[in-house]
């Protein structure tokens, strides 16, 4: 007796080392995760620690989302650059998240490529704005970059593009190379997360919890009556993103409006501690530019925290308000022209 449940359960260990060999090697072969991923891979390496979850891998050029991306040497978007400043030449680090980093757009027409032109203008005299935006960063792991691989750059000046939802904790990396959202900030994937079959099953019981992005956007609130529905799946996202905003900015989480704060003091007292001078600059979202009467909700409580942490910071919904027409692809995330209105007012403000 004992010897056949000894039997049966070695098959079905058998049975189930088969099975999760065979979706491995099904889900590596197939691709899926990258067909299902959100990120380009690629992009992304090992960062050095919890706060610093991921950078952006050297040397890397891929296409993503319809454009060219280059990440130089120093693991910074943009062309090659020398790991000092040269001679005569201002150095600035420009910190952020898909915003700063360009998402959607050439290497030459991100927030720090037009910046650092404009600057040139005005200052006449080189100007270098080394492009350190990272897709999903928030002020904590802004932080820990300036403190860490950015200080060693040398910058004279540091500007940081500040979305509005920079209270989110940056993703978490683990071995498969996807970024994953984390419920903590010091939150990891484990072992398990080596395994692409094993990411796959995750994902479905997401779904089988109705937690998948598109699930959430059919439990969205719908438009007011007589307003039309949005036309497509990305307008039920933006709508998603605006509300979620919105709500946290009516009454902030109380531990996410302490990991912001920590984020903005880490930033103040690494910049001051090499010397360099640090501004914020606060990007906008679509649903505040070109209403009869915006919610500037989110910007009046982070120009507040600005002045209680004691850090300069400049509000860019007035420039993206004056300069009018099509400024955004999406909610979160301004087009080639709204990237130089943003440029543009910050060179202004310097």
């Amino acid at each position: 007796m004992l010897g056949r449940i000894a039997r049966g359960l070695v098959g079905i260990v058998v049975a189930v080392g088969i099975f999760f060999a065979f979706g491995e090697l099904l889900a590596r072969t197939l691709g899926v995760v990258d067909r299902l991923n959100g990120y380009t891979r690629q992009l992304f390496d090992k960062g050095t620690g919890p706060e610093l979850p991921y950078r952006l891998r050297a040397g890397v050029e891929v296409a993503s989302g319809g454009v060219h991306i280059r990440v130089n040497q120093l693991g910074l978007r943009g062309p090659a650059a020398t790991p000092t400043p040269a001679p005569g030449t201002i150095r600035l680090l420009v910190l952020g998240d898909s915003v700063v980093f360009g998402q959607g757009v050439e290497d030459d027409q991100t927030f720090s490529a037009d910046l650092a032109r404009r600057l040139a203008e005005r200052w006449k005299t080189p100007v270098e704005a080394l492009n350190a935006g990272v897709q999903g960063y928030d002020t904590v792991a802004e932080a820990a970059f300036l403190d860490g691989p950015g200080a060693a750059l040398a910058p004279n000046g540091v500007v940081v593009g500040m979305s509005l939802n920079d209270y989110d904790p940056a993703p978490g990396y683990d071995a498969t190379g996807v970024l994953t959202r984390r419920t903590s900030a010091s939150s990891s994937p484990g072992l398990l997360a080596r395994s692409e079959f094993l990411l796959l099953l995750r994902w479905l019981r997401s779904w089988s919890r109705g937690e998948l992005l598109t699930q959430l956007l059919e439990r969205t609130p719908k438009p007011p009556a007589g307003q039309a529905p949005p036309a497509d799946g990305a307008a039920a996202v933006d709508r998603l993103v605006a509300a979620e905003h919105r709500r946290f900015y009516g009454q902030p989480d109380p531990a996410l409006w302490a990991r912001l704060r920590s984020g903005l003091t880490a930033l103040r007292d690494a910049a001051g501690a090499r010397g360099t001078w640090l501004v914020v600059a606060i990007f906008p979202e679509s649903w505040q530019v070109g209403v009869a009467e915006p919610d500037t909700t989110p910007q009046q409580k982070l120009l507040a925290l600005c002045r209680d942490v004691g850090v300069a910071c400049v509000d860019l919904r007035p420039a993206f308000a004056a300069a009018g027409g099509d400024s955004f692809q999406d909610t979160q995330h301004p087009n080639a022209r709204g990237l130089a209105v943003a440029a543009d007012a910050l060179a202004a403000a310097l």
